[in-house]
């Protein structure tokens, strides 16, 4: 409150020749020549106090581009924020300590590359300027909602000029640090300067009239509630209920309310949420249990079947022993009555017919008791496995607790982060923090702290479930490039996967180029990424359409940084992006790239990575001396696998967050037109759709390769695209039925029955 009075004190005392709003934006390619004319009248001042400039290069490099329009939409200022400083000898994946051994950093508290950015360029008409600025840092501390402060380095030869000076404080110099050797000057600004800090106290009664106007601007049926329905909630608070207030100036500003009364089998039903223990406690305990005693019982079951096999062959082998025995002893009396007839036969004939009869028996014998050994083993039957029973969920206690209501005033949106620790401190003992909303719906600032929770084919839930994990609040990621002390923990945390032994490879240097890093939440690694630079950047460029999100005349061929695989726990998803951030600064690349191929689904934890179309292909022509009339194909010939899903990301599109939609999309077959939509849709940049299902029998079309292809239509290669595949749910079924006023579909599957 302090830092925007004295900022509104001194935008006051410049004299504007009249009242004039200043908004502030992002800025595009389409501003550049009204930024460049902008810049152009003062050139020479700006090559003095920012060194030499390109406004292109600045727009396309740094981080974050903002230009200030007045309500005419003339632009009257832009600015640029990075990761690093460009002014100075800094190394990108060092700066913050090489600037900590020259300025009193230290003083910072909780200073860190995840909470920092530094201001790179600046200029605005010298009649808004104050307001410009205002403006513009505002916005840089709404949209970076992990930002605490934003240094300035500038060189030491011009002092600093308005309207820096007076909003940025000179950091001093460590002791012991000559002023005279230090080029540059380091300064500063804090959020609390700009913006006013909001904080969160348990809700009472007294705060209704406070939230009322909050609520109805955030709720088109407000009224609908009753007048009296806020204070109703909060005075209806108990062990189970909690409310809590976010409050700036003395005024309550923003309301959650919490139950831990939850009722989670249907959500353990239509969602996907094995891989989060199905939100009970004591679940891995439990399922281990369920599974050891599984395994004694199948391994007792299948003693007591061997046991009856062993008992039923016993009793056909005796049975058939005695059944010969029996027979022989029978032939024994006619032959003994048959003396005469082997009269004339010399001794040697005699036994030689006897072993010959004997060896015959025995052959029978052991010929009939096989056969009734194996109809006593197909008596007793084969052994089958029951299958391993599930854990019973009812039997375990919830391990969730709910939003029940959230609404916050949007010029604190920016702040909501903070109050999801004290929501977790009201119930010490749950994990997950997990809310509803209408597919529909408007999506609330807290949710960008949520996890979107994939729902199972045939689900039709009425609302789309997302959750936050405790952990996931501990603080930011620590990058840092593995070693081979850390082979342990990595095995560890790779158990299972097939990309294990190339991370060791790595490790054990067999993998030369590649780098394998890190990612550590107090102490303990919650992911892990395997990188190297790319070798051929323009082999991007040619296949997909790269050049509709960079301009690479602006990056160097070493600036480019390939994803080779990457492996994050699920409860730490939003932290993705913040952890390839750090990844880039510390290698010093600009770009990087994410090379799917068909085998490899595209996780949920890459949904902020922009999947990049590919360019049409050419067409096929064939070769003059084959004619296709006469040509065919044998039936047998294999598909190719089809070009791979290229995901990609910059420093400027990481702070340009997409948004969640889970508006449910169904598209219907498979043709040219279906797939041309679902492309469309995977490929936005600025939007990630959780469910889009495509529909078609067969699923994605699987046509063999031609000699040539209508223009308008898809190239068979094309249609074997990765990117389509690796976002979408396929059914493989017939539209059966449509019902608009549900929004439902029936299908029925190709391989028999029906699922909505």
């Amino acid at each position: 409150a302090v830092g925007r009075s004295r900022l509104w004190g001194r935008a006051c005392g410049r004299g504007h020749t009249r009242e004039m709003a200043i908004v502030a934006r992002h800025a595009t390619s389409e501003d550049l020549p009204h930024v460049k004319e902008l810049c152009e009248v003062e050139s020479h001042i700006l090559e003095k106090h920012w060194g030499p400039y390109n406004i292109s290069r600045l727009l396309e490099r740094n981080a974050f581009s903002c230009c200030a329009v007045d309500d005419r939409g003339a632009v009257v200022g832009f600015a640029t924020l990075h990761h690093f400083p460009t002014v100075g000898d800094f190394n990108p994946s060092t700066w913050l300590e090489d600037a900590g051994a020259t300025w009193k950093m230290s003083d910072m508290e909780g200073i860190s590359v995840s909470n920092t950015m530094v201001l790179t360029f600046f200029f605005a008409e010298h009649v808004h300027e104050e307001e410009v600025l205002n403006e513009i840092i505002r916005m840089a501390f709404s949209i970076c909602t992990d930002m605490e402060r934003i240094l300035l380095f500038l060189p030491n030869t011009n002092p600093l000029f308005a309207p820096l000076l007076g909003n940025f404080d000179p950091i001093p110099l460590m002791d012991g640090v000559d002023a005279s050797s230090v080029t540059v000057g380091a300064f500063r600004a804090s959020r609390g300067d700009f913006m006013t800090e909001m904080s969160v106290r348990p809700a009472m009664v007294e705060d209704h009239d406070d939230l009322v106007p909050v609520f109805k601007a955030q709720k088109d049926d407000a009224e609908s509630y009753g007048e009296f329905f806020l204070a109703n909630m909060i005075q209806s608070e108990d062990e189970q209920n909690k409310a809590l207030v976010a409050e700036a100036n003395g005024r309550a500003m923003g309301l959650l309310v919490l139950t831990a009364d939850v009722q989670l089998s249907e959500l353990q039903d239509k969602f996907e949420l094995e891989t989060y223990d199905f939100m009970v406690q004591n679940y891995g305990e439990e399922a281990t249990s369920v599974h050891e005693e599984h395994v004694r019982r199948v391994a007792r079951m299948r003693a007591e079947h061997a046991e009856r096999i062993e008992t039923a062959r016993k009793e056909a082998r005796a049975s058939v022993q005695e059944e010969f025995e029996q027979y022989l002893a029978e032939r024994q009396e006619e032959e003994e009555e048959n003396e005469e007839e082997e009269e004339g036969k010399t001794p040697e004939q005699v036994e030689e017919e006897r072993r010959a009869k004997e060896e015959a028996d025995n052959a029978e014998k052991m010929k009939q008791i096989a056969e009734a050994e194996e109809y006593a083993v197909m008596e007793v039957g084969d052994f089958v496995e029951d299958p391993e029973p599930g854990v019973n969920l009812d039997s375990l206690e919830s391990n969730a607790f709910f939003v029940t209501l959230f609404c916050l005033d949007p010029v604190y949106d920016c702040q909501v982060g903070k109050m999801l620790q004290p929501a977790f401190d009201l119930f010490p003992d749950k994990e997950y923090l997990i809310m509803t909303v209408p597919h529909k719906a408007k999506k609330s600032s807290i949710m960008r702290h949520f996890i979107p929770v994939r729902e199972k084919l045939g689900g039709n839930f009425s609302h789309a479930l997302y959750l936050c994990h405790r952990a996931s609040l501990l603080g930011p990621m620590a990058i840092a490039p593995a070693v081979p002390d850390d082979r342990a923990e990595l095995l560890d945390f790779l158990e299972g996967d097939p990309e294990r032994e190339a991370y060791t490879n790595v490790l054990d240097g067999k993998a030369p180029g590649s780098t394998v890093y890190l990612a550590r939440v107090i102490g303990q690694v919650a992911a892990v990424a395997r990188v190297r630079r790319c070798a051929a950047p323009g082999t991007y460029s040619k296949f997909y359409e790269l050049d509709s999100f960079i301009d690479s005349a602006h990056y160097g061929g070493d600036e480019h940084l390939d994803v080779e695989n990457i492996l994050v726990n699920p409860i730490f998803t939003r932290s993705t992006p913040g952890m390839l951030k750090q990844i880039m600064c510390v290698t010093g690349t600009c770009c990087a790239y994410c090379l799917l191929h068909p085998s490899v689904p595209i996780p949920e934890y890459l949904d902020f990575l922009t999947i990049l179309r590919m360019r049409r292909l050419q067409d096929s022509t064939f070769p003059p001396d084959i004619d296709p009339a006469r040509t065919g194909l044998t039936a047998d010939l294999k598909m190719p696998p089809g070009p791979p899903a290229l995901l990609h990301t910059n420093f400027r599109l990481l702070m340009q967050p997409k948004k969640d939609a889970d508006t449910r999309i169904v598209v219907i077959g498979s043709s040219d037109c279906a797939l041309s939509l679902v492309e469309g849709l995977v490929s936005v940049p600025y939007l990630t759709f959780h469910r889009v299902t495509l529909v078609a029998p067969g699923g994605l079309p699987d046509r063999l390769p031609r000699f040539r292809h209508d223009r308008l239509n898809y190239y068979d290669k094309e249609l074997l695209w990765h990117g389509v595949a690796g976002k979408v749910g396929v059914v493989e079924g017939s539209l059966v039925g449509l019902d608009r006023q549900e929004s439902t579909v029936t299908v029925q599957m190709d391989g028999g029955g029906g699922a909505p």
